[in-house]
């Protein structure tokens, strides 16, 4: 396997990509990889490297990249939005097909935000084939002032009590400031964008086949979310792995998650 890092054009800045080649490629179809936010990011790049890899391993080129603003990409995160992150994954389609001129169509694999930026991505991309969105974010309004809590657990920390609220947090963007999450400037077109996103009720016109994966560190049943989701999207197979969730801070070192890579390769294989 050959693992190339580049830097690639999106308008005014450039993105950085790693991409994986196998040695003997046998597939028409490659993966561009959607990361998921923030620190959920940095959490689960082990298993995605190794992801790609295994991919890499069964003849699929894989192309992982960072957005604008973030890991090694150029451009200031306080910048991105979820439409940055839309442009940046288009480009990102569009550079594996240059890089790899065998190709004949492209899969997205996203995770939590990934996915739901996967999933998106499927309405505009002729060349898309396959989605796998891994636990996507369903209801963006909910996960971005679950990103807003962490600001209100620093300022505890930090302050011993709550300075500002959600209300008054939010309210800050609009008025054109930014608000820090982990490390991160959160700025009000990410934060309303975000929330805007709502998959159980986004048109769904995606033609091609699709895998939606709940992780969870149980054996159960499909949550009602993502059944009414799998309902909502076309040829959509819904399965359910059992790991540990490693976009999180959790204590065992995380590099593999074999119960989800077993579940996408038999996927892909029929």
């Amino acid at each position: 396997m050959l693992e190339t890092p580049f830097f690639f054009p999106n308008g005014n800045y450039r993105l950085f990509g790693v991409l994986h080649e196998p040695k003997e490629p046998s597939k028409k179809e490659g993966f561009v990889f959607c990361a998921p936010f923030a620190e959920e990011k940095l959490w689960a790049h082990r298993v995605f490297v190794n992801f790609a890899r295994d991919l890499a391993g069964n003849g699929y080129p894989v192309l992982r990249f960072d957005y604008m603003g973030n890991g090694d990409s150029e451009g200031d995160f306080e910048e991105s939005s979820f439409e940055t992150m839309l442009s940046d994954t288009d480009c990102a389609i569009r550079t594996l097909m240059e890089k790899v001129g065998a190709l004949e169509s492209v899969n997205l694999l996203g995770l939590r935000l990934g996915g739901t930026i996967a999933s998106l991505a499927g309405e505009n991309g002729s060349n898309i084939s396959r989605l796998i969105l891994l636990e996507p974010v369903v209801n963006g309004s909910a996960y971005i002032r679950e990103m807003l809590r962490i600001n209100l657990a620093t300022q505890t920390s930090v302050y011993k009590k709550i300075l500002y609220n959600t209300d008054a947090l939010i309210r800050m963007m609009k008025e054109g400031k930014t608000v820090n999450v982990d490390g991160y400037e959160m700025s009000w077109p990410l934060y309303e964008q975000c929330a805007a996103i709502d998959l159980l009720n986004q048109k769904n016109s995606f033609m091609g086949k699709s895998l939606l994966v709940q992780i969870s560190r149980k054996e159960g049943d499909i949550s009602q979310p993502f059944k009414s989701l799998q309902g909502r999207i076309g040829n959509c197979e819904a399965a359910l792995a059992v790991e540990e969730p490693f976009w999180k801070e959790i204590k065992p070192f995380y590099a593999r998650a074999e119960n989800l890579f077993r579940i996408t390769q038999e996927w892909l294989e029929r």
